[in-house]
């Protein structure tokens, strides 16, 4: 097997970034490294695109696929954020928080798994962020793996799962972190509802809030468990 890889640290951010955003805008996808674990990327504005991911990750089209960007801006064009919304982001982004929230009506099915929902992150990591700011959109953050195989916190964990159905690897070196992002939403009256536990433990998420004077005052302090 002979897949096409680039180290960030041989060639430098700037040429990985561009090597990946040329993959992308050719409907192309790629592995990149993130603050957590290994993430798919395609471009999420191509259907042909967003296909060749889901099977190649054998992924249940109706589970839909995360997005990340390059900064809470660029994510305010796919969702209008509430007050609290707003100011959990401001304390968390970029970072390993992932919110889902309502989406705008441009986002395809194929990203939504056809709810009325899109789970968005900023990670804190420079390749990502950068991929998205070329590219002039977010990109896919699903994790780089066969649904349900092991997460890839090394390239080599996503190589050997996805093999030549990805046209671009990039090796970033070892997560530092080995842990996934931890996924919410934000309820209606306030509540903050939990969809997964992952390196931002709740109790810090929590502690955080409660100290913000904006935040504080806008959630319930009450947890919910998710409806999936």
């Amino acid at each position: 097997m002979s897949v096409e890889t680039t180290s960030v640290h041989e060639v430098g951010l700037e040429t990985a970034v561009e090597q990946a955003v040329a993959v992308l805008r050719e409907g192309g996808l790629v592995v990149y490294p993130t603050d957590t674990s290994y993430g798919l990327a395609c471009d999420p504005r191509l259907p042909d695109a967003l296909s060749r991911l889901i099977h190649a990750k054998r992924r249940d089209p109706g589970v839909g696929v995360p997005l990340l960007f390059h900064d809470f801006r660029q994510c305010e064009s796919y969702h209008d954020f509430t007050a609290l919304e707003r100011a959990i982001a401001r304390l968390f982004w970029p970072g390993a928080l992932t919110m889902v929230v309502s989406t705008k009506a441009h986002i395809p099915d194929q990203v939504t798994g056809g709810r009325p929902s899109v789970a968005v992150r900023v990670p804190d990591h420079d390749v990502p962020r950068a991929i998205a700011r070329e590219l002039g959109a977010p990109i896919v953050g699903t994790s780089a793996n066969i649904s349900g195989g092991p997460s890839p916190f090394e390239v080599s964990v996503a190589i050997s799962q996805l093999q030549d159905s990805v046209d671009l690897y990039i090796d970033g070196g070892p997560s530092s972190v080995r842990q996934n992002s931890t996924i919410v939403g934000v309820d209606p009256n306030g509540d903050i509802r939990v969809y997964r536990e992952g390196v931002l433990s709740i109790s810090t998420l929590a502690a955080k809030i409660r100290v913000d004077n904006d935040a504080s005052l806008l959630w319930t302090e009450r947890f919910v468990g998710a409806d999936m």
